[in-house]
């Protein structure tokens, strides 16, 4: 069950990083991040912050201050995390699930927002306001596991907002500061 509970946390921060940098696919970026996640049976919050560096086409890093010592690592088609003192290293090209959702990642970081909502069966909606671009994708089906909902927010093709809502029941955002 805790292999689960640390697969289901590298799958959800693996898709947020794919969606995250979006709109910069050919730079290289870094900003600060804080993330408030909600378990919605409890109400309980949960806060964490760090840091997030990117450069295309496949190199990312995110690295936890707070908890310290948490980290996620793209290299290619490696995936390596430490969560909750447990490390894990995943090659993408060996597991199905996390090939997908690197396939999502390099779609959205490619700004392939169709693609990407085809691969995860959701349906897209993209609007502009005063300056702020909202991508959505909403799921089809109800699913196990997964996302029902992200949303993205940019400001001058920046991410500053993204909200995953998971099937399960835990609702996390991440506010992201340049």
């Amino acid at each position: 069950m805790l292999f689960c509970e640390k697969m289901k946390k590298i799958l959800f921060v693996f898709f947020l990083l794919g969606c995250l940098l979006t709109a910069h696919a050919q730079q290289a970026i870094e900003c600060s991040f804080s993330q408030a996640k909600t378990i919605q049976a409890s109400g309980k919050v949960i806060h964490s912050e760090g840091v997030i560096s990117f450069k295309a086409p496949d190199q990312l890093t995110m690295t936890y201050t707070n908890p310290a010592g948490e980290y996620l690592v793209i290299s290619g088609p490696m995936l390596r995390t430490n969560a909750q003192g447990q490390q894990l290293s995943i090659d993408t090209d060996k597991n199905a699930r996390f090939r997908a959702l690197r396939n999502t990642l390099l779609n959205c970081i490619n700004g392939q927002y169709e693609q990407a909502a085809k691969d995860n069966d959701a349906e897209l909606a993209v609007s502009e306001k005063n300056g702020k671009k909202t991508v959505s994708m909403k799921a089809r089906k109800t699913a196990p596991r997964g996302y029902s909902q992200i949303v993205l927010e940019y400001i001058k093709g920046l991410p500053v907002r993204m909200v995953l809502e998971e099937f399960g029941g835990i609702s996390t955002e991440y506010l992201f500061k340049y």
